[in-house]
């Protein structure tokens, strides 16, 4: 009986020396928590202008014309990398980037993302956009020095949303955009 008490309070020590966020649990925010909304800025007109939302049921991030239907976000700030987790609702989920390849990382709303629960055959990253001016980035490591937030044209003519490495050939029907922060209530 000794053992196993001497075993538990080890692996206490470990789980509260390596936490799975570099933050306080939140969930749901507290009140007077800042909540933010992304809108769409781009030379082309059909998707500028639009609000980042995230249809009922779903787990990728489209784009809507009306503000009422756009996600309210709040963020925590990982000061190691001074990079943010962008959370939906509660701190259990966030915007995540996920893809294939590297080549579009699409903007998915993931539940407690952790390097144990990526899909086989997938990347995907999450923690690491920046709000620098009010815009939307992403300092993730990367050398690549062209990569750009995307609208993609799906089969039902609306839009998705992804991270397009700014350097490869894309069989996808991609805009460019800039995603804007917008403080919201």
């Amino acid at each position: 009986m000794k053992t196993f008490f001497v075993a538990a309070a080890a692996l206490c020590s470990v789980a509260s020396a390596f936490p799975f966020a570099p933050w306080k649990i939140l969930a749901p925010p507290p009140a007077g928590t800042q909540f933010y909304q992304l809108q769409t800025k781009s030379a082309t007109t059909a998707v500028s202008g639009q609000w980042v939302s995230l249809k009922s049921g779903s787990t990728s991030y489209v784009l809507a014309s009306a503000q009422t239907s756009a996600t309210k976000f709040f963020t925590n700030k990982y000061d190691a990398t001074s990079t943010y987790a962008i959370h939906n609702a509660d701190d259990t989920r966030q915007i995540a980037l996920q893809g294939t390849d590297g080549v579009l990382l699409y903007l998915i709303d993931a539940t407690n993302p952790s390097s144990d629960n990526i899909p086989k055959g997938q990347l995907m990253e999450w923690a690491t956009f920046t709000m620098d001016n009010n815009v939307l980035g992403v300092k993730d490591g990367s050398t690549l020095t062209n990569r750009t937030f995307v609208a993609v044209k799906g089969s039902d003519n609306g839009y998705g949303l992804a991270l397009y490495d700014g350097a490869s050939n894309t069989t996808q029907n991609i805009t460019p955009i800039t995603i804007n922060i917008v403080k919201s209530t």
